[in-house]
């Protein structure tokens, strides 16, 4: 079997069956001693409570080394008729087939920016709406306006799941974190509830959509599983 590996981000105790391809990976402070944890390592961990499971993308990006890997979440995961993604399935897509990377698509019946709004509330939206149009012009210059399109569109690759080949992972988090947290950094917390604290981890879900427009690549799209 090709080099495969999945990782599970989960920031909460629950049931975890790791198996060929999926290792459980804990973030945001949770912590247990039989599984990987974000802190151990090259991480951001300080930064999870604001940019979510993108710190757990960070740690699989600078602390591991298989040839294809990816990110999924303790209650979601890639399914197709039926079936779990495992790594005879990822071979298959990601060798056999060609394709670059698995991504989750959704298209809402609003624009990707409302959404954001829905999440938060119209200022935190807006203030850090304008703070990462600011960092992408200064660091990313060349994805201004994939960003301002995303933003003014109704669909999106989501839940920040991917599972691709390594080359892939690297370019994209090489790209995605070259501002993120500075975007982070300037986004006012003052006053926030838990969920407005979140408003960059919101943007930054959004972040695989932006980068895609000027990518050349083929993505095999799959549904998610979500498990209450």
């Amino acid at each position: 079997m090709t080099d495969f590996e999945n990782y599970v981000v989960m920031h909460r105790d629950c049931p975890v069956e790791e198996t060929d391809m999926y290792r459980a990976l804990c973030v945001g402070g949770f912590r247990r001693p039989d599984l990987l944890n974000e802190e151990a390592g090259k991480n951001i961990a300080v930064y999870n409570d604001r940019i979510n499971e993108l710190t757990g993308l960070y740690w699989i990006w600078k602390n591991t080394k298989e040839k294809y890997v990816g990110m999924s979440h303790y209650r979601r995961f890639f399914t197709e008729g039926g079936k779990r993604l495992d790594a005879g399935k990822a071979e298959d897509i990601l060798c056999r087939q060609g394709y670059d990377i698995i991504l989750a698509p959704i298209t809402l019946g609003w624009s990707i920016r409302h959404n954001i709004e829905m999440c938060v509330d119209l200022s935190f939206a807006a203030a850090a709406g304008k703070v990462f149009l600011e960092e992408i012009r200064n660091r990313q210059p060349d994805y201004a306006d994939a960003f301002v399109e995303v933003m003014k569109g109704n669909s999106m690759y989501y839940c920040n799941m991917l599972m691709a080949r390594r080359d892939v992972l690297d370019a994209y988090c090489k790209w995605l974190f070259s501002f993120i947290t500075y975007a982070a950094d300037r986004i006012s917390i003052e006053g926030a509830d838990v969920y407005q604290r979140r408003t960059a981890g919101y943007y930054g879900e959004t972040m695989m959509s932006v980068w895609m427009k000027r990518q050349d690549l083929k993505v095999y799209e799959m549904p998610l599983e979500v498990i209450r």
